[in-house]
């Protein structure tokens, strides 16, 4: 008898030890995969996604949260106050999110057309990124209209730049042509800089309106150097860092460009060819990267849109996932297993808050930092 129950306390052990470095070993999986995904301190941290706004539905409807409805959302930024803005690519309009989740439209008839105006007012034709600047003023890259466009805090629109003709010349702004301006990002000194991915140049809006390219020349290539002598192949998102260095997602090209303030180009992560690969440099893949933003601390937030992932880069090219997996879907949750579809535009607050335009989703989603992995062996 006392055998036997020994016996069955050794299996028992065996059984429970063998659970133990089964529940260990799926710990370390977690724990090595999320290594790419997460700024690890002294706790195994993981990046939360949630939904900020919009109920999936491809669709146009103010409301609060999940009760709002987008239709391609493209462009994200926040204001002081903690509003979010939206480019709503396909509904022709900009929407504001306030704090407590209530979406509004804020610009746009909703009308694919061009007019200034205030509000409602004003028509816009596929507002594809956004910016904001130290005053409230909203800058949108109103891409099939060719223009960029400028929204103040009351809601007035204005054109700064573009003649609604597509071409690409340079000039006073009423005279000056965009090809297909989806990106936008204006500096301190209110100087606007626009990737004008239809003529494969990153152009240059100054206060007085003139328009200058100051990198690429209208040619689809993949070649780093200085100013116009170099190209990219539809750069379509840029973000400046606080030292005026501009960072652009070469998004045909696969990569990550830097255009120093003295012009000079070069590649800081990515290398021409599309694919997924966390790594350094040009070590790392991407696949069509869209929307980029940037941090206080300088590290580098982008939308790698056919991946359907979101991807850091730290300032000395450390290339790694935020959240996301490569099958296309919606999930909230943990960052290494929230699915995305096709996200294109990105922004991060002062708190390190990450916010995306989950496109194909239709939805405002939200990347914070949080959640502690954690497993309970059960003992009897």
């Amino acid at each position: 008898m006392n055998k036997a129950k020994g016996r069955k306390t050794e299996i028992c052990f065996t059984i429970h030890r063998v659970v133990y470095c089964a529940i260990g070993f799926l710990i370390s999986a977690v724990f090595v995969e999320g290594i790419n995904a997460v700024p690890f301190g002294k706790s195994i941290n993981s990046y939360m996604v949630a939904t900020v706004a919009g109920s999936g539905i491809k669709g146009f409807l103010d409301g609060v949260r999940e009760k709002a409805q987008f239709s391609w959302p493209t462009g994200v930024v926040v204001d002081n106050k903690g509003n979010i803005y939206v480019a709503d690519f396909a509904n022709n309009l900009i929407r504001r999110i306030d704090s407590k989740g209530a979406v509004a439209t804020f610009a746009g008839s909703g009308h694919a057309a061009f007019a200034d105006g205030k509000g409602r007012m004003a028509h816009f034709k596929g507002p594809d990124n956004i910016a904001i600047d130290k005053d409230g003023n909203i800058y949108v890259a109103d891409a099939d209209n060719f223009r960029i466009r400028k929204i103040t805090p009351d809601g007035t629109i204005t054109t700064i730049a573009g003649s609604g003709v597509k071409g690409y010349q340079d000039g006073d702004g009423k005279s000056a042509r965009f090809a297909y301006p989806t990106g936008v990002a204006v500096d301190s000194e209110n100087n606007v800089y626009v990737a004008d991915r239809g003529s494969h140049s990153i152009r240059k809006i100054m206060p007085d309106g003139k328009v200058v390219t100051i990198a690429g020349n209208g040619y689809p290539a993949y070649l780093d150097g200085q100013g116009v002598k170099t190209h990219f192949h539809d750069p379509i998102s840029l973000a400046l860092d606080q030292t005026g260095n501009i960072y652009v997602s070469d998004s045909g090209n696969h990569a990550i460009r830097k255009i120093t303030p003295d012009g000079v180009v070069s590649t800081l992560s990515g290398n021409g060819r599309h694919g997924y690969k966390d790594g350094v440099g040009k070590g790392a893949f991407f696949s069509w990267p869209t929307g980029i933003a940037i941090d206080g601390a300088g590290n580098i937030y982008l939308c790698d849109s056919q991946n359907n992932r979101i991807r850091r880069i730290t300032p000395d090219g450390v290339v790694s996932t935020v959240a996301g997996i490569s099958i296309p879907g919606f999930a909230d949750g943990p960052g290494y297993n929230a699915r995305f579809s096709f996200p294109t535009g990105i922004e991060v607050d002062k708190a390190g808050n990450i916010y995306v335009a989950d496109s194909g989703n239709n939805r405002i989603r939200k990347i914070s930092q949080g959640g502690i992995l954690q497993a309970q062996l059960l003992l009897p």
